[in-house]
């Protein structure tokens, strides 16, 4: 999730990478709130601002709930997709990834799912 790497866990980035990801089917603000852990009134405020900027698009009504959908066709969302790839290759190609599975960072965390497992049986 590469805008999150560099702006952190704040509603807009989580938004993008999810719509980036997932860009093959629409999403409800329901769907969207339970997926990304962002409450449903921050992302009524902040779609409109991404369907505005281009970054999203309106794609149907079902029931109540309005869909949404990563704008493909968008210059400035394209450009935003590319520089999202690049820096999730560039996270993954550095030692982030090696720090981020080490067993003093899980210890710090605290128990890993292994540790549990082990324990439980």
């Amino acid at each position: 999730m590469g805008l999150v790497h560099i702006f952190g866990e704040k509603p807009v980035p989580k938004v993008l990478d999810f719509f980036r990801v997932h860009s093959y089917w629409d999403y409800s603000l329901k769907d969207l709130s339970k997926a990304t852990k962002i409450s449903h009134r921050t992302l009524q405020q902040i779609i409109p601002q991404l369907v505005k900027h281009g970054f999203l698009k309106y794609t149907r009504t079902e029931g109540k709930a309005k869909m949404f959908i990563f704008n493909k066709e968008s210059k400035i969302a394209k450009e935003l997709h590319e520089f999202a790839r690049t820096i999730d290759f560039e996270f993954l190609s550095t030692d982030h990834k090696k720090k981020q599975h080490s067993p003093e960072i899980a210890f710090d965390l605290g128990r890993s799912e292994a540790s549990q497992r082990f324990q439980k049986a």
